[in-house]
Formats: structure tokens, sequence, C-alpha cells
């Protein structure tokens, strides 16, 4: 009976999937403010502004990249993440983004203590690698920026953008995507 035993402990590896080859490592991928080519703008720049809400929409808020599939659908890939949740991973490039834009003369974090005049509000409505057209694989951001004054919207715009993958770097490809989509969507901002 002992040796049963001990030949059933022995053989527990083998069911437990212990010996073999490991499984591949995921990729963990990051959005960042890429320092891309900022025109000035025209206009005068706004008075200070807040950052205080940064939503990413489900199906896009898990760590998980979202992939778009030309059938409709939306998968997973479990092989490539984002490195925290998106929300989280956009705070720090939105500021530097909005910062960077020049439309407020300052900015200032949700974390602050300071008040400022405006308060902004961005809703992220898409994050995903799609994969929709045969050949092609692209970053794409869509966003919606809403800019709250006296607890009054002021102004609201959108902004979208998709950036062609290249040489596998899903950071770069969303991190170009992300500030195209902001930035533009910060330029469009009419404040009356």
């Amino acid at each position: 009976m002992r040796r049963i035993l001990h030949l059933a402990l022995a053989a527990l590896p083998l069911f437990a999937g212990c010996l073999g080859s490991a499984p591949k490592a995921s990729k963990n991928w990051s959005v960042e403010w890429t320092k891309t080519a900022v025109e000035r703008s025209e206009k005068e720049a706004l008075p200070a502004v807040k950052l205080t809400q940064l939503d990413v929409r489900a199906p896009y808020n898990g760590t998980n990249l979202a992939v778009l599939r030309s059938d409709g659908s939306i998968v997973f890939d479990s092989f490539n993440s984002f490195a925290a949740q998106p929300a989280a991973l956009l705070k720090g490039a939105v500021f530097d983004a909005v910062e960077a834009s020049c439309v407020f003369s300052q900015v200032v974090s949700g974390n602050s203590a300071a008040v400022a005049p405006y308060a902004m509000e961005i809703t992220v409505t898409r994050l995903a690698l799609d994969c929709r057209t045969e050949g092609r694989r692209d970053a794409t951001v869509s966003l919606a920026t809403v800019l709250v004054g006296s607890r009054s919207v002021v102004a609201s715009a959108s902004g979208e953008a998709a950036v062609p993958v290249s040489e596998g770097n899903l950071s770069q490809a969303f991190s170009a995507a992300f500030a195209e989509a902001l930035i533009s969507s910060l330029r469009s901002l009419d404040v009356k």
C-alpha cells in the first residue's frame, strides 16, 4: 500500500504540469506621454486647470489588451497586457500632455489641495489594438474631454487616433495614439 502511495506522489508533478517547457511569458506594455512636436496655440492660454477625473470605459479598463477583430468580436490577449490598470497608467500621461499643450496657464494634479478655475474630466472610450483590417495592426484611442467651471460644463471635445504598430512595440504605438487623441481634444475645446 505504501508503495502505491509513493508512486502516486511521485507521479503528481506530471499531472500538475510541472515537467515540460515553461509557458511563454506575457509582455507588459505602458502608455506614456511622447514628446511629440506640439505647436504653441495661437490662442491665449486659459486659466489653470485641475485634472479631477480619468475614466476608462469597459471593456477597455482591464490589464489584458483588448483586440478588435474583423468579425466584430473583442478578444483579450493573455500574452500582451498593460503594466497597470489603464486609468492608473494614463494619469501621468494626461498630466504631461495637458501641460505640454500650453492650452492652460497651469496644470494641477487631482491629488493637490490647490484650487483651479477649471476642472477637467477625461473619459477614454476606446483603448484597443485594431486588427479588423487584414495585414494591419493599429493602436487605437478614442476619448472625450469635459471642462468644468463653477460646477457647469464650459466646453467639451473629443479626439481619436490610430497609429500602426511597428516592430511589435505596443508601448510606442499606444503612447503616440494617446498623445495624438488627447492633444486633438484639447485643441478643440472652445471656451466661450
